[in-house]
């Protein structure tokens, strides 16, 4: 069964920088929103304090740390309080000093250690559940113990995660409640939740304000800050800000582009190749290709006999692709690499299969640098790529192709920069590869962005002073 081809112009959907604030990691205040954590201790005390509830065991000032940003330098602030040692819930959680009711929220999150465990309290009241390892209702991500979590958006330990948030407060007329609390939701750049009505506070009177009323059934009008939970593990939080908002009709749905896109010039005009939901745009074998959970799907638990590739209906010579890949690793499944096919050309491998691809394959995950398929094979080593690899994970990954000129990046590190000759390279549409194969084999993708004639820098490797 073949996927259909479909006309290009369904492939292409512009992002207007002008028109859409950001999610996902590194995401800036939008428009009138207020910082409330931006790593520094001046700025924890000056905006949070302890909750006060009744399992409180600390004594400000706030015994968190400020500590180092791992990840991108800088510094963040950590839930380690000594009132919490050993999980003690409630004894030592952080809170704003502001309260409120509707609003937008972003906060940035990295898990330091297996099972990591914190939280964020909307209103000081609905939990968004911190939690490594666990993929339950009650796990990462999850609206805790209403919704399942979406563990398949998870950037993994080690990396910052974001959440981007609309919330809007239940309603209340005559002291009765008349309309349930609804979140819209993002995880890393993906939308996981929408209009998602919450019915309770869960964890008792331990978890904040309604906790403890009529088993966290009886939730109040009464606004809340946005509270962080302390129990005993290194969670580290950066980032946080938020806008109050004003939501008249029962609906917090939003539509905002990936924070990565912020960085591209704004003279290239940014188009995402992937809608979230089908194959529009894509042609390739259906056995192999699907989309899951807003994200494409390529796998195989049968043999796969000759390299098989999801090809972008549109040709592109000198482009800017910024994608994040993902390869299951267990013991059932194979570690092959998986990789960019580009201009080359499409063609029939061994006889009958029709998506085959003869030219460079920019490859990432368990093996990297540049294979010319049916052609020279290795012309580009592996380079650093290894060491930067994010095994089982989420990885950044930039291709940015000038003339003969090819870059590759991968989490914010440049792996090669190479230039071919001209003849070697054409026009031709784009291919994402799941390799031949006897064993399973499974990849994700997701925020495939690209732009056309795209400007001499890669925007995701830090510059360095």
């Amino acid at each position: 069964m073949l996927i259909p081809r479909l006309l290009c112009a369904s492939l292409i959907i512009l992002i207007s920088s002008e028109a859409f604030a950001d999610v996902g990691v590194g995401a800036k205040p939008i428009d009138g929103a207020e910082m409330l954590l931006d790593g520094s201790r001046e700025m924890l005390d000056a905006k949070w304090t302890y909750w006060q509830g009744p399992g409180f065991r600390s004594s400000l000032p706030i015994k968190w740390k400020v500590v180092n940003d791992p990840v991108d330098g800088g510094n963040a602030i950590q839930t380690d309080d000594p009132a919490a040692a050993g999980g003690r819930f409630g004894a030592a959680d952080i809170v704003t000093k502001d309260e409120y009711r509707d609003f937008r929220l972003h906060v940035e999150l990295l898990i330091m250690n297996p099972g990591g465990n914190s939280g964020v309290y909307l209103q000081n009241r609905h939990e968004i559940q911190v939690l490594d390892g666990d993929n339950t209702p009650h796990g990462m991500a999850a609206i805790i113990n209403e919704g399942e979590s979406p563990y398949y958006a998870y950037n993994g330990r080690g990396a910052w995660n974001a959440y981007d948030v609309v919330f809007r407060a239940a309603r209340f007329k005559d002291g009765k409640r008349t309309e349930k609390a609804r979140v819209t939701m993002y995880f890393n750049g993906q939308k996981v939740q929408t209009n998602f009505e919450i019915n309770q506070v869960w964890g008792g009177p331990n978890s904040g304000i309604d906790g403890g009323n009529d088993g966290g059934k009886g939730i109040t009008d009464t606004p809340g800050g946005i509270k962080l939970q302390c129990e005993g593990h290194d969670v580290r939080y950066r980032n946080i800000w938020i806008k109050k908002l004003q939501l008249e009709s029962p609906d917090t749905d939003f539509n905002e582009s990936p924070a990565v896109a912020s960085r591209v010039p704004h003279s290239e005009k940014l188009q995402t190749l992937f809608n979230g939901k089908d194959l529009s745009g894509w042609k390739g074998d259906a056995s192999r290709w699907s989309v899951t959970n807003g994200m494409i799907r390529g796998g195989n638990d049968d043999k796969v006999p000759s390299s098989t590739y999801l090809f972008t209906e549109q040709p592109y010579r000198n482009f800017r692709l910024l994608m994040e890949v993902r390869q299951t690793m267990s013991e059932r499944h194979s570690t092959m690499h998986s990789a960019v096919a580009a201009l080359g050309e499409q063609f029939t491998d061994q006889g009958d299969n029709a998506w085959g691809f003869k030219g460079p394959l920019l490859m990432f995950c368990h093996d990297w640098g540049i294979w010319d398929a049916h052609r020279r094979n290795r012309v580009v080593p592996v380079g650093d790529g290894p060491k930067v690899e994010r095994k089982g994970e989420w990885n950044q990954i930039e291709i940015l192709v000038r003339g003969e000129r090819i870059r590759f990046a991968a989490n914010g590190h440049e792996i090669f920069d190479f230039t071919d000759k001209a003849e070697m390279l054409k026009s031709c549409p784009i291919g994402l590869q799941l390799h031949s194969n006897d064993r399973p084999q499974e990849y994700h993708f997701r925020t495939i962005l690209l732009s056309e004639n795209p400007e001499d820098v890669l925007v995701t490797v830090p510059t360095r002073k």
